[in-house]
């Protein structure tokens, strides 16, 4: 304010100067001269007068720009301090049944401790970026609302839109001290919104006490960091590549909805108020999750299919919900809502139903739920938004085939290129790759062919066509694109060697392992010359050679890159990174390539604990390590225990990731390989058919994959024979003479 205020005393002070000087000159002087000296004065402080309007424009501008972008901002137009948030419903604190006390409405029930609150007040403590995940009212926004009232009170609070990050900087830069709130992180993933670059000039370079603090659903946070284990995880690291690196250098605290006995014994200290009191007694949901009146939400959706009810309304809500989880984190406007629910309708009865028309159906799903605060449906500017609740339903449906394309074709390219990449990590490639054909399309009209939008959208579309077993297409697009980035950007530019890392990666699915590792040798002697040795980007490609170098047979060379790899990752990001565990992990892929299972059983202990301690015992990569444990189980003849590994691991993903996620389709398989090793072939061929038919509904018959998986069912179709062949010879020589 002090700022501005002096602009406008300059600009006052100089326009003043000159019309003083005016009247000065028409009093003393002759009118000829006056009118001279008059001129010349407006001269001398017009251009001073020009640029202090300028800069009282611009300042103006950009204040209307922030403040715009913000939910948040103080009277005089600055950024409020956190002691002054007073409303954290308005911040995404789910509200609670309201409660009137001495005339007074009550939304908010008093806050418990957790047990995960030291470790998220340490993490606060020490600044940064911290990300509180859990599902949907498990209490993550609520924890980090009044940790941050604790421990930040005087900072400027600064908490933008989607699409506000980029007008923010100015604002936070100019503070010495600031908290950045970004709840429902997936919001603002992606190429227009918040990278690691941006995250970094947020934090700036140590000498500002800056906390970026967000909060973000777990199947969200999951999806992005546990995709298929079937190829390497470095390929898969620079797919949505900006997305994984933000999320994988945050300190990462997780909280259960479901709460501990402890937790439940300090709720009832609070029995006073009648919402935890009932909370309390609940035992079959968590806390926060009563409190939001979650589960009375999701029983009015429930009843609202019933014949003559509000099944058009329970329709709309379907499509919102899926919309949300085909990567559709915007509002949806009413039209495609309307458009779209008819599919769900008519799914369950369509006119049967006796559906209401749709304004009384919008209207009912955004009026607040009998015994609740909220609805929903939750209307904005934007359009609408289902509740996040139901999005954490454990029994939904899959989201019908056809309705992401459909969807993402009523986008705009930006919306539309995200709803491709949530169909993708759901696993339904076909669909994906129509997405990212559309959005080539749409880039190529609007930005040109050679845009770095419209090459990266191509770039996606060669990876989903790897994806789908269609590597020479892929290749071919691949090849266009990087044709182009040479042309556009040159051969070292960063984006051209990431195209030609691609490239490497997928002539090892052509086949093509010697040409494969030469040029993945290229890109990494590139990179290191450009951006040096141990960066990032740089690692990932020698990564990427020794891949190669283990489909080569050369599993030493590969074990020792694998082990430099860690090594230098250990020192740049720390031995906890998830970059540096997941070298660990290769490291012991390749010891049990070599024999040498028992050393790889140890590795994988010990990975099993440092992700148990860093990131949970239900996330992707503690399950992947799991997974790694098993197989050597296996190898070491430890059947028995490989079985028992391979099923805890199976249940878990099955509950984190769904039925249909491939690392749980791995799981199955590994379960299948296990009995038949223990010869229980006929406990194996549901397991086998399973994965089969799954692989060939979301894949494809003919993908390699699902091919493969119906290899794996006729060879135990085989076994089972030969064993029956062995019972009847068994039988035919225990017979008695005569004895049919």
């Amino acid at each position: 304010m002090a700022g501005r205020a002096r602009w406008w005393i300059a600009y006052f002070a100089l326009a003043g100067i000159a019309g003083l000087a005016g009247v000065i000159a028409a009093i003393w002087m002759p009118p000829e001269r006056a009118a001279a000296v008059a001129a010349a004065a407006a001269a001398i402080t017009a251009l001073p007068i020009t640029r202090v309007s300028a800069r009282i424009d611009t300042a103006v501008r950009q204040r209307e720009l922030v403040s715009a972008s913000l939910y948040a901002v103080g009277p005089n137009g600055r950024l409020p301090r956190v002691r002054d948030l007073d409303d954290p419903i308005a911040l995404g604190v789910h509200a609670a049944e309201l409660v009137v006390r001495d005339d007074v409405e009550d939304r908010l029930p008093p806050f418990i401790r957790r047990d995960r609150g030291p470790e998220v007040h340490d993490a606060i403590t020490r600044g940064g970026f911290v990300l509180i995940v859990g599902e949907s009212t498990a209490g993550k926004t609520r924890l980090a609302y009044e940790a941050l009232r604790a421990l930040r009170p005087n900072h400027p609070f600064a908490c933008p839109t989607p699409t506000g990050l980029p007008a923010l900087l100015p604002a936070v830069r100019k503070e010495r001290n600031c908290v950045v709130w970004l709840d429902d992180l997936e919001r603002y993933l992606g190429g227009q919104g918040l990278t690691a670059t941006v995250l970094a000039q947020l934090l700036g370079n140590g000498s500002r006490d800056v906390l970026v603090i967000a909060t973000m659903r777990a199947h969200e946070y999951n999806q992005f960091l546990s995709p298929s284990i079937d190829v390497p995880p470095e390929e898969r690291a620079l797919r949505e590549r900006t997305a994984r690196e933000l999320l994988q250098g945050a300190r990462t605290i997780r909280i259960d909805r479901r709460w501990s006995t402890t937790e439940r014994t300090r709720a009832a200290e609070h029995v006073t108020d009648p919402r935890v009191a009932r909370a309390v007694d609940d035992e079959r949901f968590g806390i926060a999750e009563t409190l939001a009146c979650g589960p009375t939400m999701l029983e009015s959706w429930r009843n609202a299919w019933s014949p003559g009810g509000h099944p058009r309304a329970a329709a709309l809500l379907a499509t919102a919900v899926d919309c949300r989880r085909a990567g559709m984190h915007a509002p949806v406007s009413s039209t495609i809502l309307a458009d779209l629910h008819v599919r769900y309708l008519e799914d369950r009865g369509g006119d049967r139903l006796r559906p209401e028309p749709l304004d009384a159906a919008l209207s009912w799903l955004c009026t607040p739920v009998h015994g609740a605060t909220g609805s929903l449906l939750i209307s904005s500017a934007g359009g609408y938004q289902a509740f996040d609740y139901l999005l954490d339903v454990p029994d939904l449906k899959p989201i019908p085939e056809g309705m992401p394309t459909d969807l993402a074709s009523r986008l705009d390219h930006v919306h539309a290129h995200d709803v491709g990449l949530a169909v993708g990590r759901l696993g339904r490639w076909e669909e994906a790759h129509q997405v990212h054909q559309a959005v080539t399309a749409e880039r190529a009209r609007l930005l040109g062919p050679d845009h770095p939008g419209t090459l990266g959208a191509r770039q996606e579309t060669a990876y989903v066509l790897g994806q789908l077993g269609r590597a020479d297409e892929a290749h071919q697009v691949y090849s266009a694109v990087l044709a182009a980035r040479e042309r556009t950007l040159g051969p070292d530019h960063p984006d051209t060697l990431r195209c030609r890392h691609n490239i490497a990666f997928n002539l090892s699915r052509l086949g093509r392992q010697e040409e494969s590792h030469r040029m993945a040798s290229e890109v990494a002697a590139a990179r290191a010359r450009v951006l040096g040795a141990n960066h990032p980007d740089t690692l990932v490609t020698r990564y990427e050679v020794a891949y190669a170098l283990g489909q080569l047979g050369s599993w030493e060379e590969a074990l020792q890159i694998y082990r430099e790899v860690v090594e230098a990752r250990t020192q740049a990001l720390g031995p906890d990174h998830q970059g540096t565990l997941a070298a660990r992990y290769e490291v012991g892929i390749s010891l049990g390539r070599l024999g040498r299972s028992a050393e790889a059983l140890q590795l994988y202990r010990g990975l099993i604990d440092d992700h148990t301690r860093v990131h949970g015992p239900d996330h992707p990569e503690t399950l992947r390590a799991r997974h790694g444990l098993g197989v050597n189980l296996g190898r070491l003849d430890r059947w028995e225990d490989a079985l028992a590994e391979a099923r805890q691991t199976c249940t878990i993903r099955e509950r984190v990731l769904g039925p249909d996620h491939p690392d749980t389709l791995i799981s199955h398989r590994e379960v299948a390989v296990a009995l038949g090793w223990l010869g229980r072939w006929s406990d194996a061929l549901p397991e086998y058919r399973h994965v089969a038919d799954t692989r060939e509904r979301i894949l494809g018959a003919d993908h390699p994959n699902a091919l493969a998986s119906r290899n794996d069912e006729a060879h135990c179709l085989g076994q089972q024979a030969v064993e029956l062949y062995r019972r009847v010879a068994e039988r035919r020589q225990e017979r008695a003479p005569g004895e049919d």
